[in-house]
């Protein structure tokens, strides 16, 4: 089991992380294979509220589907330090 981090910035809306910012995600026999987008369904757009023109999904990006082997870039100093150890020491 992964903790993955979501596309949404933690935005309670979200259907994937529901706000904590990260996802639980458990690789399959075939490995890290991308899913739907909860949020939007896949319908890579999301209604405007109140008339509004439809905006691009927050959690997929406007993609349709996660793919959780290619989250975010995480920006925190832990993010560098484990890129920084993928690097060194694979993984």
């Amino acid at each position: 089991m992964a903790r993955i981090l979501c596309r949404c910035n933690g935005n309670p809306a979200c259907a994937l992380c529901l706000g904590a910012k990260r996802y639980e995600y458990e690789p399959g026999p075939r490995g890290w294979m991308p899913f739907v987008c909860p949020t939007c369904e896949g319908k890579r757009e999301l209604p405007g509220a109140n008339g509004a023109p439809p905006t691009a999904c927050f959690t997929c990006g406007g993609i349709g589907s996660v793919d959780p082997a290619k989250p975010p870039r995480d920006t925190t100093p832990r993010g560098f330090l484990r890129d920084l150890w993928r690097i060194y020491f694979g993984g």
